[in-house]
């Protein structure tokens, strides 16, 4: 080979893999684009929500001292006109033809005593929307929390909803799933997220047969359990649908509603380090799903499997995930693994060679070039294990290899073994 050819062919490579990690770079930072514009309406529905929490602590504390007076003072009113009321009797003989505020005798006596039950009434009404503006400010910081199980919690909701199940014609739908993992949080307030749901679902189911489903489970990607309360109502307006947990956004004014119930849930699952998410058409319903961190998501070791047939990549996952509480996360070709190299940080790899865009020869390379890799354990997996390129990924360390077929079996008993090591 002549030295000018040699030259043109280190050029060659060298443009390969400058064009290589153009490519990686170029990956990135889309996908760190994409990240900023999911994470960003979150962000400024968090700030408002601060924002908010603020304004309506002020509010609460300004209504509380003259509403208090109110509540004191009606009860006096009452008592007063009832030692007033004889007097008043015996004066309409001497004098009919007297009025009161313009009101006659007879319309005082059949109607003063509904007039301050009605003051009162609104008097009570104001104080709960005081005190659930004083519960939505305060949700922001819930402390006290313990390790428990979100069944338990549900279970508890629904016992503080009967009063409200029994006036309703609505059937309730269980399905929790077996040996969840603990949660860490506060038990009242992750019952008062679920009563909160479970009773605007109520409220929203106008129909016979009206169902409400409360199911719970894993979700194996994050580890996060979920609590989905579903219903057969008559879903949420478009009108207010973009801004149901905001406080005060309400279609239910009529029937008494505050629109503070959403809002102190969105508080109170956020507070938990959580997420809550709706779909809802009108007339089919609206499902709610609140995903809440787990003490397994800082115990369970994460997993990347990476393999560009969906098939494949869907059966390993199921292995893994079947009897055991990994983390398991997915990648379709090696341009997306070593994205998600960068920022899943797994403590295991199952990385299949021969892939489009990126082969896992490259990806290998990577990691050994990426000190922060440096301990992450891999698994290679191929059908094509005579391949010239194996003996590459070999030479850069990586000896723990499969031939596809394998069995699933042993290869789950392999990565028990590897992740203990």
């Amino acid at each position: 080979m002549t030295e000018k050819k040699q030259i043109q062919e280190e050029l060659i490579s060298e443009l390969a893999d400058m064009r290589l990690l153009i490519e990686k770079a170029e990956a990135r930072q889309r996908h760190d684009e994409k990240a900023l514009r999911e994470i960003q309406p979150q962000l400024q529905q968090a700030q408002k929500m601060e924002t908010l929490g603020t304004l309506v602590a002020g509010v609460a504390h300004e209504i509380n001292n003259p509403i208090n007076l109110i509540m004191y003072n009606i009860p006096l009113l009452k008592k007063i006109w009832l030692d007033f009321l004889p007097i008043l009797m015996e004066r309409k003989q001497t004098e009919p033809d007297r009025k009161f505020g313009g009101f006659a005798y007879d319309f005082l006596e059949d109607n003063l005593d509904q007039l301050v039950a009605d003051m009162e009434m609104a008097a009570h009404r104001i104080a709960k929307t005081v005190s659930d503006l004083k519960n939505y400010s305060r949700q922001s910081n819930v402390v006290e929390k313990v390790p428990l199980q979100v069944n338990s919690a549900v279970k508890n909701a629904l016992r503080l909803a009967q009063s409200t199940l029994r006036k309703s014609d609505v059937n309730i739908k269980l399905s929790l799933a077996d040996d969840l993992p603990d949660i860490e949080g506060n038990l009242q307030s992750i019952e008062q997220i679920i009563l909160n749901i479970t009773i605007n679902a109520i409220h929203a189911v106008h129909r016979k047969q009206g169902e409400i489903e409360i199911a719970t489970g894993l979700r194996i990607k994050d580890g996060m359990v979920y609590i989905r309360i579903s219903d057969n109502g008559r879903g949420i307006s478009p009108a207010i649908a973009d801004k149901i947990f905001l406080p005060f956004v309400t279609d239910k004014q009529s029937e008494g509603g505050t629109g503070l119930g959403l809002s102190v849930t969105y508080s109170l699952v956020k507070a938990h380090d959580g997420e809550i998410e709706f779909e809802t058409g009108r007339d089919r319903g609206t499902s709610f799903n609140v995903y809440l961190p787990t003490l397994l998501k800082y115990q369970a070791a994460k997993i990347l499997v990476v393999d560009d047939d969906d098939a494949i990549r869907q059966i390993l996952i199921e292995a893994l995930t079947m009897d055991r509480r990994y983390l398991v996360e997915e990648a379709s070709n090696g341009i997306e693994a070593s994205i998600k190299l960068g920022t899943y940080r797994p403590d295991l790899l199952i990385l299949d060679i021969f892939m489009p865009e990126m082969d896992g020869l490259e990806v290998c390379r990577n990691i050994r070039s990426e000190p922060e890799l440096s301990e992450l354990k891999v698994i290679i997996t191929t059908g094509h294990p005579d391949h010239p390129k194996l003996d590459e990924v070999v030479k850069l360390g990586f000896t723990n290899i499969l031939s596809k077929p394998f069995d699933l079996l042993h290869f789950v008993k392999d990565i028990e073994m590897i992740l203990g090591q």
